[in-house]
């Protein structure tokens, strides 16, 4: 399947957190908050791992890079 690219969740997501699967093809969930998109994840069984967070979406036009890993990190 075709990723999503970040003009397609601009224009529906603006202002708000995302999930989307790890293949990056479709939205698992959106919301105000980052606790808000982690209990939805939870609450469908899924492993936030699994997921790639975006967000805040910018506006139209604004180019925003974000990254978050909720893995452990080795010493």
């Amino acid at each position: 399947m075709k990723k999503i690219s970040y003009i397609q969740l601009q224009k529906k997501y603006a202002g708000k957190l995302v999930a989307l699967s790890g293949k990056e093809d479709r939205v698992i969930s959106v919301g105000k908050s980052f606790n808000e998109i982690f209990l939805k994840i939870k609450n469908m069984g899924l492993n936030p791992k699994d997921c790639v967070f975006v967000g805040p979406v910018g506006k139209m036009g604004a180019i925003n890079v974000y990254a978050v890993s909720l893995r452990k990190k080795a010493d």
